[in-house]
C-alpha cells in the first residue's frame, strides 16, 4: 500500500486518491453514501464560500448612492413631469492627446468623448427610449438632458450604477432650454419640443 500522506516540512499534502480511499473505507457497509453526503458537503463549502466571496465584494450599501439635488427633488415632489439633467460618473481621459496639430487633437478628443458618453450612457438611453422620455444626450460633458418623464421613471434611474448625480435642469434666464442660443438663426422651439 503506497503512502497516502507526504510530509514536507509543516504542511501535508494528501493527495485526493488517498481521502476517497479513506472515505470508502471507513464504513465498507455504507461507502456510497459515505461519498455522497462528503460531496453534497464540500457543494455546500463551495456555495457559502461563494456567497462570502460576493457579500465582500458588495457589501450592503457598498453601491454609490446616486446624488440628487435637494432642488430637483423639491420640483419632483410639485409636479411628477419635471425635468432633470443626468452626470454620468465616467470621465474621457485626454491625456493621450496627440501633441502635434490642432487638428489631430480636435479630432482625438471628439472621438474620446463621443466614445466615453456612447458608453456610459448607453443603458440609459435603452431605458428612456423604452419608456418614451423625450431627452438629448450631451456628449462633450457625457450629461443626459431629460425634458419631462415621469417619476416611476425618474425613480427606475436608481439601479444604474453609471449615473454619478442627476440635477435640476439649469435655467437661462431666457426661458430657453440650454444649447438654444436665441441669437442664432436656429429655431429654439423645435430643440424643446414647444
Amino acid at each position: 500500500m503506497e503512502n497516502s500522506v507526504k510530509r514536507t516540512g509543516a504542511v501535508d499534502n494528501i493527495s485526493v486518491d488517498a481521502i476517497m480511499k479513506r472515505l470508502c473505507t471507513e464504513n465498507q457497509t455504507t461507502g456510497a453514501p459515505v461519498i455522497e453526503r462528503h460531496s453534497m458537503c464540500l457543494t455546500e463549502i463551495a456555495l457559502l464560500l461563494t456567497a462570502i466571496i460576493v457579500f465582500l465584494a458588495f457589501p450592503a450599501g457598498s453601491c454609490p448612492a446616486i446624488e440628487i439635488e435637494p432642488k430637483l427633488r423639491v420640483q419632483i415632489d410639485a409636479d411628477e413631469t419635471t425635468g432633470y439633467t443626468i452626470h454620468f460618473a465616467e470621465k474621457a481621459n485626454l491625456t493621450r492627446a496627440p501633441k502635434t496639430g490642432w487638428e489631430e487633437q480636435r479630432d482625438f478628443v471628439t472621438k474620446t468623448l463621443q466614445e466615453t458618453a456612447n458608453r456610459s450612457q448607453a443603458r440609459v438611453r435603452s431605458f428612456l427610449f423604452s419608456r418614451k422620455v423625450p431627452f438629448r444626450s450631451i456628449w462633450n460633458e457625457n450629461i443626459i438632458i431629460v425634458d419631462r418623464s415621469d417619476k416611476d421613471t425618474f425613480e427606475g434611474l436608481a439601479v444604474f450604477s453609471e449615473i454619478e448625480t442627476i440635477r435640476a435642469k439649469p435655467e437661462t434666464g431666457t426661458g430657453q432650454q440650454p444649447g438654444c442660443n436665441p441669437a442664432s438663426k436656429k429655431d429654439c422651439s423645435k430643440m424643446t419640443g414647444g
